[in-house]
């Protein structure tokens, strides 16, 4: 690399002024943000004063209203007009009307009799219903009410005044209304005022309180009406701004929840029979913890966030209630939060101006740090050849190019050397899985050579198919070429003796030498049975003889048909199997237990009761010990879409099941847990970290055994899902294994017949055909059979029939 001539350089301090943009920043936020924390700690005391100044304001209202109810009680109580018989006076019902009129507060003024007889003036303006519940109309201004009579005589008058107090109408009406029954002539003592909890007016049907007392002397209880509307009204009209709107909720609540009074209309012309309850079940709790009253507390409430203040007030009478304001926490610090947008939104002015000052600045530094960033992405995609150094005058700046490219080296020099670790620790599992099995030896090394023929063939082709496909780095044949080396993976998990089953019968060993010797034992019977028949009846010996010999030839003759099917190399048709299910009928006494000498495993697949011997057995059968069943269900992770069929057993070692199949010699269960390999490979790769360059090659590994009418395994893909490495390793794989010299099961095929099943293949649609005619005319079926085959394999093949 060419050595950088050096400009003068200096320190990075000298840009630090680059950074006033962010100091100011810091400073602004700082600022603004104690701003809002002050801002909000005086929001909050002066919500705390205001609260406690309304808490002593309600307070004292509702003092000075019981202490004005009581007076005018007393006072009234203490007239001397007050009673003119069983009825008021006349005066009494001026003077009445005189304090109902002065105070709108008041609903009615009225007295009991201790018979139960009442006489009540009520002031029709005091609310907004009392015409309806009274039944009066708009020009009447007073109601003179009187409850008197027994039993079903008992009636209520009323008696209708204009303002003023000129008698417009009257009206009837049936009672059973009994005023010494009710808790607030009861609760009337001479000595002092009573004031009863909430209630239901009988007449209005509105919930509010009565303030009574005896009148000296008499039975006669006299009361004041107060609804609780007329204390909702007074908190309505202090709670609300200049322009009338409440942007918070105040109740007066007892202990129990009950609420007296609040600002919200929903509480206010309640007719219901019952006080309405607060709310949020939280001010309930709130209200019985000392601590929490007189504080103003965040909490959340229907998942808002708000400011509770609850007081006590209204203690006068034994009735403690509470004050409770709740306002959202926005109102509560929107001041402080517009001042603190002010100053942020004048903070960002004054940075917008500030800007083009800053990019002055902050060029020395981010010109050179942009160019280091691009030479960084190169070493990212390791792209070390286009790499330059870059030169600033800041030393740090300088320093830092040059361990970039003194660690993009390393890094080069790093890569290469896991890269040879990674293909030689590849090639170490495709050997170790060759010399696993002497049958496969050579197979792992060869499918890869034939296929990067194939890939480089088709790189080179002008062929239509061929136009597109090229490897467009070294990256992406690398990647084929692991795919290639890792296609049979999994086969390391494939047992030896399944991949090396020879013959039908053959399990570990080839399990035709038993059935031989039951067949050794079936003639050895037969001259046994024939001597013993010439001495019993020598005159017969000729046809014993002949009869033995037919028995002999027989024994032969079925011996040599069933190990000509064990070998597995020609098919099965349909009367074969009946002839073996026929052989598999003859029998032969077994004389010593069989059930000695097991090992633990297979005294597990034992089954039935022990039989006394001598047993009679068949020469061929499919016993229940010869199901191995799996030892754990097999699933597929559903991210794979493997599409197998899955047998019910890992193994059936049944005699005449495997010697019944048609065609090589495996059973479903062989060629499942054969076929099992590609899973296994998918498994293992796809559990791997692959880099990016080398994502593809769990897929290419594993699609080797897929055709492109989708009736391949593991995925049942189709053309449209194979992509031309996939299908270059397909024709590999097969070739390989048509031409391959050391397989237990067949005998290596010379070209020409290889490269004919190829086509049949081609023409099924088994595997693709342009590959196949690609393979013929590029003479790489030639180029491979001369490095890796044996000289009596090389035939002539005539590619034309095959190319047309």
């Amino acid at each position: 690399m060419k050595q950088v001539t050096r400009k003068t350089a200096f320190s990075i301090r000298v840009t630090v002024v680059s950074i006033f943009i962010f100091a100011s920043v810091l400073t602004a936020t700082i600022a603004i943000g104690l701003q809002y924390y002050f801002g909000q700690k005086m929001a909050h005391s002066a919500a705390v004063q205001l609260y406690d100044f309304a808490s002593d304001n309600a307070n004292n209202y509702i003092a000075q209203e019981d202490e004005r109810a009581a007076n005018y009680t007393l006072l009234l109580a203490n007239f001397t007009n007050l009673i003119e018989g069983q009825r008021l006076h006349p005066d009494a019902i001026q003077l009445f009307t005189n304090i109902l009129l002065k105070h709108e507060l008041y609903y009615s003024l009225y007295i009991g009799f201790p018979n139960g007889d009442l006489q009540q003036l009520v002031n029709l303006t005091s609310q907004q219903n009392n015409r309806i519940n009274l039944q009066a109309k708009e020009s009447d201004r007073w109601a003179l009410v009187s409850i008197t009579g027994y039993g079903d005589q008992r009636k209520r008058e009323i008696l209708y005044y204009d303002q003023d107090f000129n008698l417009r109408a009257k009206r009837q009406e049936k009672t059973n209304y009994y005023a010494n029954k009710r808790p607030w002539y009861h609760g009337a003592s001479t000595l002092d005022v009573y004031k009863s909890e909430a209630y239901l007016f009988a007449q209005s049907q509105k919930l509010g309180q009565t303030y009574s007392v005896k009148v000296p002397k008499t039975d006669v209880v006299l009361g004041l009406d107060i609804t609780l509307d007329s204390l909702s009204n007074v908190l309505k009209k202090r709670s609300a701004d200049k322009q009338g709107n409440i942007f918070n909720e105040v109740y007066i609540y007892k202990n129990n929840g009950d609420v007296l009074a609040s600002n919200q209309n929903k509480f206010q012309s309640n007719n219901s029979t019952t006080l309405a309850k607060v709310p949020y079940p939280e001010l309930i709790q709130r209200a019985k913890k000392s601590t929490e009253l007189n504080q103003l507390t965040s909490v959340k409430l229907d998942e808002k966030n708000y400011y509770v203040y609850i007081a006590a007030i209204d203690q006068k009478y034994g009735k403690e209630s509470y004050l409770a304001i709740i306002v959202p926490a926005a109102i509560l610090f929107s001041d402080s939060m517009a001042r603190v947008k002010t100053s942020i939104f004048i903070s960002m002015i004054c940075l917008i101006l500030l800007l083009p000052l800053s990019w002055l600045f902050s060029s020395p530094i981010i010109r050179p740090i942009k160019a280091l960033a691009i030479e960084v992405e190169k070493v990212k995609h390791r792209h070390y050849e286009s790499l330059r150094p870059i030169t600033s005058n800041i030393v740090e700046i300088q320093a830092l190019s040059d361990s970039m490219v003194d660690m993009s080296d390393s890094i080069e020099v790093y890569q290469t050397e896991q890269k040879q670790l990674m293909e030689s620790f590849i090639q170490l599992i495709a050997q170790a899985i060759d010399e696993k099995s002497p049958y496969t030896a050579g197979h792992c090394n060869r499918v890869p050579e034939l296929g990067l023929m194939l890939a480089k063939a088709a790189e080179e082709s002008d062929l239509p198919p061929f136009k597109t496909f090229r490897f467009n780095n070294a990256d992406e044949h690398r990647e084929f070429r692991i795919a290639a080396w890792l296609h049979d993976c999994g086969k390391i998990t494939t047992p030896e003796h399944i991949v090396d089953k020879g013959t039908k019968l053959e399990a570990i060993y080839n399990r035709i030498h038993e059935v031989r010797m039951r067949f050794e034992v079936l003639w050895r019977d037969a001259e046994l049975n024939y001597y013993k028949a010439c001495a019993a009846n020598p005159e017969n010996t000729a046809a014993l003889k002949e009869t033995l010999i037919k028995q002999q030839l027989n024994l032969t003759q079925d011996f040599e048909f069933i190990a000509k099917s064990n070998v597995g190399s020609e098919f099965m048709a349909e009367q074969d199997i009946t002839r073996l299910a026929k052989i598999g009928k003859k029998t032969w006494n077994r004389y010593f237990d069989d059930m000695l000498g097991l090992s633990p495993i297979e005294e597990l697949n034992l089954h039935g009761d022990k039989q006394p011997l001598p047993v009679q057995e068949k020469v061929l059968c499919d016993k229940n010990e010869h199901i191995i069943k799996r030892d754990s269900k097999v699933e597929f992770d559903p991210k794979f879409d493997i599409k197998m069929e899955i047998p019910e057993h890992l193994y059936n070692l049944g005699e005449l099941y495997n010697l019944s199949i048609t065609r090589g010699t495996l059973t479903t269960e062989d060629r499942f847990k054969i076929n099992q390999h590609v899973t296994s490979t998918i498994k293992m790769l796809e559990n791997l970290p692959f880099p990016p360059e080398l994502a593809n090659v769990p897929r290419y590994a594993s699609t080797h055994h897929e055709t492109l009418k989708g009736t391949g395994y593991p995925r049942k893909l189709s053309a449209q899902d194979l992509s031309i490495p996939e299908r270059i390793l397909v024709v590999a794989d097969i070739f390989e294994a048509l031409t391959a010299a050391d397989r237990p099961y067949k005998k290596a095929k010379p070209i020409s017949v290889a490269v004919d099943i190829l086509h049949k293949m081609a023409l099924d649609q088994h595997i693709d055909m342009d590959i196949f005619q690609l393979f013929l005319s590029s003479g790489i079926y030639l180029k491979y059979a001369h490095q890796f085959l044996d000289k009596t394999q090389i035939n002539e093949v005539d590619i034309s029939q095959y190319l047309s």
